[in-house]
């Protein structure tokens, strides 16, 4: 894979199911508010139509072949980067853009079933300038999501397993991720949540802002 463009000012957060992804993004978009400095919050799926879809699929309200909705995974990420409202529109206003999970996701849970140099190939898009992901053992995991009401498909613990490893092969196996200018952070995420995002936050600004 070629080396691909770095977008400045957009940072990813990316793990297991329940490693705390989102709490870590929820806290973070809450510190970049109190520091007063422009920031806007999002995830994947998104809210927007396809992303809605891909959701119905990973609660198995509907089904869909494996590649249909790897297609789909892109497609939303496709809007998401490049549509109206979309991580470019805010970058060049000057805003820090914070995503709960990104193409390393669609490498690391779609390879579960599709070729994986397939997955990549549909997933080229522009990398963050940040990407953090955030450590956490399957069985660690499996114990924060026993209260969840709704399970999606990838949560089964033996499946993530796999996926953990290929996040790594997501991360740190392909060579235009590693020669690229993406920072690379692995937080440990069975720290308390105050610890770890104190950790993101002086990595981000180890001065202060």
């Amino acid at each position: 894979m070629k080396i691909a463009d770095i977008l400045r000012k957009f940072i990813v957060l990316e793990g297991l199911d329940g490693s705390g992804t989102t709490t870590q993004l929820n806290m973070l978009k809450q510190r970049f508010d109190e520091e007063k400095t422009d920031s806007f919050l999002t995830m994947e799926p998104t809210d927007e139509v396809i992303g809605k879809v891909i959701r119905d699929a990973l609660r198995k309200k509907i089904v869909l072949d494996d590649r249909t909705l790897a297609l789909l995974f892109a497609a939303d990420r496709n809007e998401h980067i490049y549509g109206k409202g979309g991580i470019i529109e805010h970058l060049e206003s000057g805003k820090w853009v914070l995503c709960d999970r990104y193409l390393f996701s669609s490498i690391a849970y779609q390879s579960l079933f599709c070729n994986r140099k397939w997955i990549t190939k549909i997933n080229n898009f522009p990398l963050p300038e940040y990407l953090f992901f955030i450590a956490t053992s399957p069985i660690e995991c499996q114990k924060r999501m026993k209260s969840r009401h709704e399970r999606e498909i990838f949560e089964d613990i033996k499946l993530q397993e796999t996926i953990l490893d290929n996040y790594d092969y997501a991360i740190n196996g392909i060579t235009g991720f590693k020669q690229s200018k993406m920072k690379i952070f692995t937080i440990d995420g069975e720290e308390p949540p105050e610890i770890i995002n104190e950790k993101i936050w002086k990595i981000l600004f180890p001065m202060p802002i």
